[in-house]
């Protein structure tokens, strides 16, 4: 820059600016040995730095406040399905109990159709009758069986 340029400068940022903040410019400038306007572009690169970093955490703010909500919702998902599994195992265990006792009911049943039998069979056999009765089983065992 040319001398007479140079205090057409200054003035210029004087009138910008204000004194007190040309003052501080040129006081900083003197620490890091630089020149008023490379001065300047370190400050605005500063403050775009700041900028984006302030944008960056309130992002990041609201990318963590959504990640604990997503936590507390599978959290509740999580309760959710453990009390289902809960009520299926509950259910699972009702339903082995009544097999269990259908099949106790089914071997009693079993088991006193084979002694009734057994009785019928040695009073049918004791029978005058035998050969009649007998034969009257076959033919309705028959007739269950649809061989007709």
């Amino acid at each position: 820059m040319t001398q007479q340029a140079q205090p057409r400068a200054k003035n210029v940022v004087h009138a910008r600016i204000g004194r007190e903040a040309y003052t501080a410019l040129e006081a900083w400038a003197d620490r890091q040995g630089c020149s008023l306007t490379q001065a300047l572009r370190t400050l605005l690169a500063d403050l775009r730095q700041r900028e984006l970093e302030e944008g960056s955490a309130s992002r990041l703010d609201a990318l963590a406040r959504s990640m604990v909500v997503v936590q507390e919702q599978q959290a509740r998902i999580a309760t959710r399905i453990e009390a289902l599994v809960s009520i299926l195992r509950s259910v699972e265990n009702g339903q082995a109990e009544r097999e269990a006792q259908i099949l106790q009911t089914q071997a009693g049943i079993v088991g006193l159709s084979q002694l009734v039998y057994a009785h019928l069979l040695g009073i049918v056999e004791s029978s005058p009758r035998a050969a009649e009765i007998a034969a009257s089983a076959k033919t309705k065992m028959q007739a269950l069986r649809g061989e007709g």
